[in-house]
């Protein structure tokens, strides 16, 4: 404290760190990503424990044994898929809750999709939930167990083995005395968009897209959520899907309770379809530490939920969700011990007296068994965004500098002019020849500079009046005033190029209505309208620097403060990339790695070929290659061929982009505004410094 208290001391520290910014970046750059990636070394991170000591896990004896009832459920249910390969059985799970004995409803919502996807048709869909009353409460909390309902001819893996566990739970739930909490039992229809719905009625939200309709029956605040993916076949493992939307996670508390009772019931648990490596001291269990945890990085950085569990936590409802893992051949196995681990989970849950709060609800999980809180790994990300600070850093005490050195060169010229002055009023009846002779003097005392702009403007000029010039000649002389003209300084000169960004950020975000609303004329696909449609508006960004640059029949010349524009724009990018962290660290961390290092090094240049190098680098991360970059990361190894990962990859980014569109219409995700009215800006900053045309009389 007492060298930032002290004035000297810290001048001191901004100089240090102005002189040697490069090699400071360099370190905290460097140093902040290996830093981060040893966090996967299970000496560098905790192991996981109960911070709420009311769940008890495995304290009692579970008593779930009805693989009959489950194999029964399994059996009908198949043959209530084949009467219709396109519907769902919501008629035969209804009939079902009822013959159990739940206070049973269905319920009716409404989907209008946006984007004109549908021509504004309303879409229905129907949930099926039950509610078991706690025969010792007044229903003033609940415990939600979910499935999502799915037609025989669905892309996605089967739930026929959850449904049927979920009805045997629901069965063996009911004859027991001890819920101090209402379960409901939720089958929802078009599935994450039926969670919405169904959670929006029993809040009493109304939305624009999706309307939820009354929910007939209630119960009271819900304070956790189990979601069921489990196929009916020979179930091999358990994988539990954590990340929600936009990168929210449930409370670790949660997810230890389930991995340790799949531990307890001898049920081989994974994370990311990961085993936990046998030997972690190894350099093998290092790499599968740190494969899993970029695993679930890469995962909760896209901001899309793994499972339906991830609208619940929206509503500070703390969920996950239990994947069954089946192989391709064998007889129905593991879903006994399925039910004994929701038991468990239910039952450490009805043990509860308050919300979830006391553990983690930010962190990363290299393994099942190991995490990484935000305490830990938050230093070495600061360290990555330090490199950022500091050039800002070293670029505004430049830019101090030489303001500071220009107001001495303007007291100095005053006072020479003051002297000029008296001398002027002493020599009144200097001759002529005197005046030519002291301009001539003057003359001499010119720059190497000014008698080089001397010597061009003659050459230019001829003999010839200014006025008499051809408008090729004007414009030659133009150019060659604003090659030595000094570049303009102070806010004010890069006041446009921050508008421009920012509108063409609003653009980008405001777009896909625009041109979808423009689409049916076209007769094309939505994903490939409005993938076009926002290439085209890409490409109107990049060329944002001839918009606002002058004219000339060479170039398009760009003139403005590149040291303060990088200065702000690298101060701007590190609050994003903080403000972000604080959400969802996996993004930012991504964001990081790949920003923070390019943005440091560009800068304007007399060099062609640095200049090209600079402008293919920069581009090389912008928005739009990040998100083709993203999904051919994703495709990797799903096509044999060069040609076919390109255009898997190309089709993936088409669907990806709608998707994420229509998360933000439908869930409120944020990723799409992110990426468009703050990373895209920021980007155009940086494309703009590259632009940024340098004076030549200071090369």
């Amino acid at each position: 404290m007492g060298i930032l208290s002290n004035p000297q001391q810290r001048q001191k520290i901004v100089d240090t760190i102005a002189k040697y910014n490069n090699k400071i970046c360099f370190l905290c750059y460097v140093a902040g990503v290996a830093w981060f990636l040893a966090l996967a070394y299970p000496p560098m991170n905790a192991k996981n424990y109960f911070s709420e000591n009311a769940l008890l896990p495995g304290l009692v004896e579970n008593e779930f044994y009805s693989s009959a009832d489950i194999k029964t459920y399994i059996e009908e249910y198949r043959a209530e898929l084949k009467k219709d390969a396109r519907k769902v059985p919501r008629e035969w799970v209804y009939e079902k809750l009822r013959s159990i004995g739940l206070d049973t409803y269905i319920h009716n919502y409404s989907i209008r999709y946006p984007l004109g996807i549908t021509k504004d048709k309303m879409v229905p869909g129907q949930n099926v939930y039950g509610i078991l009353r706690a025969p010792r409460a007044a229903s003033n909390e609940a415990l939600v167990m979910s499935s999502p309902l799915r037609a025989k001819e669905s892309d996605l893996t089967s739930t026929t083995g959850g449904i049927a566990v979920m009805l045997a739970i629901a069965r063996f739930f009911r004859q027991k005395t001890y819920w101090a909490k209402d379960i409901i039992f939720l089958f929802t229809d078009h599935e994450q968009i039926g969670i919405q719905a169904w959670l929006d009625g029993y809040h009493d939200i109304e939305a624009e897209y999706i309307q939820p309709g009354e929910l007939m029956g209630h119960s009271g605040q819900i304070q956790a959520a189990l979601n069921l993916e489990i196929p009916a076949g020979n179930i091999l493992s358990y994988n539990v899907k954590i990340e929600g939307l936009n990168g929210q996670l449930p409370n670790l508390d949660f997810f230890n309770l389930v991995v340790r009772l799949c531990k307890r019931e001898g049920v081989d648990v994974t994370l990311h379809k990961q085993n936990d490596p046998f030997l972690w001291n190894t350099l093998p269990g290092y790499r599968s530490s740190l494969s899993n945890m970029m695993q679930m990085m890469w995962t909760q950085a896209s901001g899309i939920s793994s499972g339906n569990h991830g609208l619940f936590l929206r509503y500070h409802i703390e969920a996950l969700t239990l994947e069954g893992i089946a192989a391709k051949k064998g007889q129905l196995r593991g879903l006994e011990k399925a039910g004994r681990v929701i038991e468990g989970v239910f039952r450490s849950l009805n043990n509860l007296l308050e919300r979830f709060h006391q553990s983690f609800f930010f962190y990363i999980l290299p393994t099942t068994s190991n995490y990484i809180s935000i305490g830990i790994y938050m230093p070495p990300f600061g360290l990555i965004c330090a490199a950022g600070l500091i050039k800002a850093i070293a670029l505004w005490v430049a830019l101090s500098a030489r303001e500071d050195e220009n107001k001495e060169i303007t007291k100095k010229e005053e006072t020479d002019d003051e002297q000029d002055d008296t001398k002027e009023s002493t020599d009144k009846e200097n001759t002529g020849e005197e005046r030519e002779n002291s301009l001539a003097e003057d003359i001499k005392d010119k720059s190497k500079d000014e008698e080089e702009l001397l010597r061009r403007l003659k050459e230019t000029l001829g003999e010839e009046d200014v006025g008499s010039l051809n408008p090729d000649k004007q414009q030659q002389l133009q150019d060659l005033l604003d090659d030595v003209a000094e570049p303009p300084t102070g806010l004010l000169s890069i006041l446009p190029l921050i508008l421009i960004s920012m509108l063409m950020g609003v653009l980008s975000y405001t777009g896909p209505e625009f041109i979808t609303s423009v689409a049916p004329p076209i007769r094309m696909k939505i994903d490939d309208v409005i993938a076009f449609g926002l290439m085209a508006l890409f490409t109107a960004s990049l060329l944002f620097p001839r918009m606002v640059g002058r004219k000339s029949d060479h170039a398009k010349n760009l003139a403005f403060d590149w040291e303060l524009l990088k200065s702000l724009a690298l101060i701007f990018q590190s609050l994003v990339l903080f403000s972000i962290s604080l959400m969802n660290i996996s993004l930012a961390f991504f964001l990081a790695v790949v920003l923070v290092p390019v943005t440091v090094i560009v800068h304007p240049t007399h060099s062609r070929m640095l200049n090209l190098i600079q402008k293919a680098v920069v581009f090389l991360i912008s928005p739009a290659s990040m998100v083709l970059a993203a999904a051919m990361i994703s495709c990797i190894g799903e096509k044999s061929t060069f040609l076919g990962m390109m255009g898997l990859s190309w089709d993936t980014t088409k669907h990806g982009l709608l998707l994420t569109i229509i998360d933000n219409y439908f869930f409120s995700s944020w990723m799409y505004p992110f990426f468009s009215l703050l990373i895209l800006p920021n980007w155009l900053f940086f494309w703009g410094i590259i632009h940024c045309q340098l004076p030549k009389s200071t090369s």
